[in-house]
């Protein structure tokens, strides 16, 4: 109603122009956002690149690289990745010329250097003198994002569906969180290996977000989040021994140890320990591992009641191992290798990325 200075679209002032040859208009703004005269763009993409790949962006403010944001910790490795990432000079893999603006070239790029390469072991005097790795000096390791970390659990008990695309799925969720007075939606569990899609297709509610994604951090949809920042309460490791979802990836992985992993509780326990972790446990993890197996074995042979309740069966079954000529373990045998399972799942060396 109160009409002021007529305005027209181009870009800000302190910026480069748009080009001389384009138009005003979303097209012409795609051509502005890559050209050689405007390297912010290729700056900021290849920096969300390597605080995916290490943890922490080479400037840590992914969400704002002006004068309020940190400043870059190697500025000349950020100019030269971004310069990369538009005229590469490294041939691909399969030898074919380089792409410019290849997500995937820059990305290669960074996974195969020496940096990335590193053991990401620490010494003392290297954690008292750089705790978040700004320098480099040692490989990454950090926890993974929410979504991964329900990925990664669902896929080491073999239950992670590879469907791609489609609406959005309700995995099992505690009791409770959909009762909202003023709606009366409910989370009603999506079926069969619906329930064991990945993360990204997990319906989110903005008034009532999936929980274990809010615990490890997964923002609740309200506003754009750039960088999340990892926090480390309690509540984490209730999740991962107590969601059902990560119980279910427990029981599957029981039966991958069964059916897959030897017939020693120490092949066992060696198999469902390299699934975990990518490695084979020392003596002593194995050792008590084994222990915790025959403690729990013992409680559920007592309680064979128990045992049906953790698999949610209505009597007593049998899983058959890969070994034709072997008995089938019992419910009770399932049972512990379940919380043996749920053991490996929830520990540090499984939900970090190192």
């Amino acid at each position: 109603m109160t009409p002021g200075e007529r305005v027209y679209a181009g870009t800000p002032a302190a910026l480069p122009p748009l080009p001389s040859d384009v138009l005003p208009n979303r097209l012409g703004l795609a051509y502005w956002l890559v050209d050689e005269d405007n390297p912010l763009v290729a700056r900021v993409t290849v920096n969300r690149f390597w605080e995916q790949i290490f943890g922490r962006g080479i400037v840590e403010t992914a969400e704002d690289f002006g004068s309020q944001g940190s400043r870059p910790s190697h500025p000349e490795l950020l100019d030269w990745l971004a310069v990369e990432f538009m005229h590469p000079t490294a041939l691909q893999a399969d030898g074919k010329p380089p792409t410019a603006w290849s997500m995937k070239a820059v990305q290669r790029l960074m996974v195969t250097s020496a940096t990335y390469r590193q053991v990401s072991a620490a010494t003392p005097k290297l954690l008292q003198r750089d705790p978040y790795n700004v320098l480099l000096a040692r490989g990454p390791r950090f926890r993974m994002e929410a979504e991964m970390i329900r990925d990664s659990s669902l896929a080491i008990g073999g239950l992670l569906s590879p469907k791609i695309g489609g609406p959005s799925v309700f995995p099992p969720q505690p009791d409770g969180v959909w009762d909202i007075p003023y709606n009366a939606d409910r989370w009603v569990t999506s079926p069969r290996e619906d329930r064991y899609r990945r993360g990204l297709y997990t319906f989110i509610r903005r008034s009532a977000p999936y929980p274990s994604l809010v615990t490890f951090d997964a923002p609740s949809r309200e506003f754009c989040t750039v960088r999340r920042v990892r926090t480390n309460t309690p509540l984490q490791a209730l999740t991962t021994l107590n969601d059902p979802a990560f119980f279910e990836a427990a029981r599957g992985l029981a039966q991958r140890m069964v059916r897959e992993g030897g017939m020693t509780p120490e092949e066992r326990v060696n198999y469902g320990f390299r699934l975990s972790t990518a490695r084979l446990p020392q003596a002593p993890e194995r050792t008590a591992l084994v222990a915790f197996y025959r403690q729990q074995l013992g409680a559920f042979q007592s309680h064979p009641a128990s045992a049906r309740r953790l698999l949610h069966l209505p009597a007593v079954t049998a899983v058959q191992t890969a070994n034709p000529g072997a008995p089938p373990a019992s419910a009770a045998e399932l049972a512990a290798w379940t919380m043996v399972g749920n053991v490996l799942l929830n520990m540090d060396e499984t939900l970090t990325k190192e």
